[in-house]
């Protein structure tokens, strides 16, 4: 089987480090980017492919695109061809009771704590904590050093910038952008862009899109 990385930017260059880890003990006989925009032939000093010229049989794929939205459709692509697989970095536990949704990313020393359900082609960035009994929607990310507290609620493409604190009980609505650095100390309905300590909704996400 191979790997294919879909995305050769700089979070495709990130995966490939982590695929390239958990590659030590022979999981795929080739790993390589697909990007079906840059015009590099080789990133990182690795092949890249175009999606549909790709032997689907013979290839399990993740997403390495940051933008919420285009992962879900860039999912919903290669889920018409293959399949999506999931990339958890070896110094993260997974508890028993826990469940990691197909074509999660999860990198170094994330905390994924009891009981928690992590949504289908979910990217989760290093030194992220999900508190007990969380749940987070598919195609959500969530950055780095954010802390999740239990029971809260994440919606479907879900963006949680750097640095984010989110209190117990809390719901992010579907659509959700909350600005790096912020606190979250109440619910934030779905297609709101959020940030400030305590966050407060500054407009609506209607292009929903993350990175301008």
């Amino acid at each position: 089987m191979k790997l294919g990385i879909y995305g050769a930017g700089g979070l495709g260059r990130e995966v490939l480090v982590l695929a390239q880890q958990l590659n030590q003990s022979s999981r795929w006989e080739e790993i390589f980017f697909i990007d079906d925009v840059t015009d590099e032939n080789v990133v990182s000093g690795v092949p890249v492919h175009r999606f549909a010229l790709l032997d689907h049989q013979c290839t399990e794929v993740v997403i390495a695109i940051g933008e919420p939205a285009a992962r879900q459709k860039l999912a919903e692509k290669v889920l018409a061809r293959t399949s999506l697989t999931t990339l958890i970095h070896p110094s993260v536990f997974i508890p028993p009771g826990t469940h990691i949704g197909a074509g999660a990313i999860i990198c170094d020393h994330a905390f994924i704590s009891c009981d928690v359900d992590i949504g289908e082609n979910t990217l989760i960035q290093p030194h992220a904590s999900v508190g007990h009994d969380t749940r987070v929607g598919p195609h959500s990310v969530v950055s780095s050093n954010v802390t999740l507290a239990g029971h809260c609620l994440v919606g479907k493409r879900v963006f949680i910038g750097m640095n984010v604190a989110v209190k117990e009980k809390t719901t992010l609505g579907a659509d959700v952008i909350v600005g790096m650095g912020s606190a979250v100390f109440s619910d934030i309905a779905e297609e709101s862009v959020a940030l400030g300590n305590p966050a407060r909704v500054m407009r609506k996400n209607e292009q929903k899109k993350v990175f301008k």
